[in-house]
């Protein structure tokens, strides 16, 4: 097709978009989703052949379940620039309105991995009507066929996602994935743009699947296994990646950090910030693992901590700070499966951003725990206070309750301690207060003592080292019902409850309740 109708279409005295030229560079072919708010909204993709982007617009945008057939019309050829381009088409022109990358990465025609083979494949299946090929990106990954409809028109083709290991079986929307590129105003291009391109920088860490922002690092003696990795312009080594840290379930390191890496963005604020103290599990479930506090000598340089005196083993301790994505995967090279950060911030150490009431039974059912946790939740209406629940990912499940940072850890601890009283006073026969679990057999433990400095329970949409990789995961309280059990959500169900909910758990770092109207209403209402 050639780039003339590309150009003819175009003033690029009154568009930004670029001119570009046909060009012939090396290296892999390159795939590109833009997100274009025109007249109608829709998702225009592109494929690297012959030194252009062949480009399809996509109106409900790709998806990853094979099920969907997404219609996609054929358009003119679009010049390689315009892979990287971001920004507002003026009114008046074609295809005016806001353009912004939603996906880019590799791609390789299925049958013929290398560029010249793959290129002169593709060449070949566009010409009849039927392209296969694996996309390597961050949102799309593994096999896709493009499809041509011939009783439609020329320009009618279906986008649909091949059923591989890549593939999902939930029901897809590619607007779930917008919130990071669209913005408020195109004042956040450069910030969009940037985002986009760390998130390139990410690895498929599966040790079959090492993309090329992963490399061996030089042999030498101490470093077997090792992988040097570049995450967000940060530079680590990865090591024993193929170590299998769940035996039964055959799950790896290298599956641990892969999940992490998959909802960084959603766990990142629940630790940025926070002192973390490390659990580690370095043989993974092979033993107990160990608790550490210090940072130790061995942290690469960009690794942030800060030192505060501990009153246990008088003296001063380094904790980290898990700042960013790159400090999160070294955590999990460390053996940390689970994470634990502090209720607080280290500008507001006595300060914290919630309360929480941790529901840990004794030789109880799930069931059980669900009906205390709606009681607990019932007692929260009854005083105004806004709560928020998720499972353990054990046997229990957390409540947590916003304070906005207002208020110090006594009297976080005083209102926990106060709605697990009621509780226990409402349900005596299945709650204690008593912390023994020899006293507590048969009861749920209603735990209001982690709320003090330097307590911590495991973050939300952490692993935790159990059996079947379980996560910590949040939960609308309408879910919360008979039948739950916290064996549904683990390393492997997580990220796609993410992709179609979002995180639902960030009103824990908002606002918070007003704890003296609460309290006062709780000592009114005994």
């Amino acid at each position: 097709m050639g780039l003339e109708q590309y150009v003819e279409k175009r003033d690029f005295n009154q568009t930004p978009e670029p001119k570009g030229t046909a060009t012939h560079p090396k290296g892999a072919l390159r795939f590109v989703v833009q997100r274009h708010q025109a007249s109608t909204l829709h998702y225009d993709f592109r494929l690297e052949i012959d030194g252009v982007l062949k480009s399809w617009a996509v109106p409900k945008g790709p998806s990853m379940n094979p099920a969907d057939k997404r219609l996609a019309m054929q358009v003119e050829d679009h010049p390689l620039e315009y892979g990287s381009f971001e920004g507002e088409i003026p009114e008046g022109n074609y295809g005016a309105g806001l353009v912004q990358i939603w996906d880019q990465g590799y791609y390789y025609a299925e049958k013929a991995p290398g560029r010249e083979e793959s290129e002169s494949l593709l060449r070949e299946e566009l010409e009849k009507g039927s392209l296969s090929f694996v996309l390597e990106g961050n949102l799309l990954r593994g096999g896709f066929t493009l499809v041509k409809m011939t009783k439609k028109g020329e320009d009618t083709w279906l986008l649909i996602k091949k059923k591989d290991d890549e593939a999902t079986r939930s029901p897809y929307n590619s607007e779930a994935f917008a919130d990071d590129v669209v913005p408020g105003s195109p004042g956040r291009h450069d910030q969009a743009e940037k985002d986009k391109q760390e998130a390139l920088a990410k690895i498929n860490l599966k040790p079959d699947k090492m993309a090329t922002t992963a490399k061996k690092a030089p042999a030498s003696k101490g470093n077997k296994g090792v992988v040097a990795a570049d995450i967000g312009g940060l530079s680590l080594n990865l090591s024993n990646l193929d170590k299998v840290y769940w035996p039964d379930e055959g799950y790896t390191k290298g599956d641990l950090i892969h999940y992490y890496r998959q909802v960084a963005r959603f766990i990142l604020p629940y630790l940025k910030d926070r002192p973390q103290s490390l659990h580690r599990h370095p043989n993974g479930l092979a033993d107990e693992g160990f608790f550490q506090k210090d940072a130790g000598s061995q942290a690469p340089e960009w690794v942030e901590t800060i030192q505060i005196y501990s009153e246990s083993s008088k003296r001063d301790v380094n904790y980290i700070l898990c700042q960013n994505e790159a400090t999160l995967a070294y955590l999990n090279n460390l053996g940390c499966i689970e994470l634990h950060p502090w209720n607080s911030r280290v500008d507001q150490l006595d300060k914290p951003d919630y309360a929480v009431i941790d529901l840990d039974p004794g030789e109880n059912s799930y069931d059980e725990v669900v009906e205390v946790a709606l009681l607990v939740k019932e007692v929260m209406d009854q005083v105004g206070a806004t709560c928020y629940c998720k499972t353990s990912g054990a046997t229990g499940m957390h409540v947590y309750i916003p304070l906005g940072r207002q208020y110090d850890f006594a009297k976080a601890e005083s209102f926990a301690r106060k709605v697990a009283e009621r509780v226990n006073a409402q349900l005596p026969r299945l709650t204690s207060l008593e912390r023994s679990p020899k006293a507590r057999r048969k009861q749920i433990y209603l735990d209001y003592l982690q709320n003090n400095i330097a307590q911590t329970v495991a973050a939300p949409y952490s692993v935790r080292p159990k059996p079947d990789a379980t996560v910590s995961a949040p939960l609308h309280w309408e879910e919360v019902k008979k039948g739950l059990h916290p064996s549904a959500f683990t390393m492997h169900t997580m990220p796609e409850r993410l992709n179609q909910l979002g995180d639902i758990f960030g009103g824990v770092l908002g606002l918070g309740i007003n704890l003296e109207e609460c309290l006062r209403k709780l000592e009114n209402n005994s």
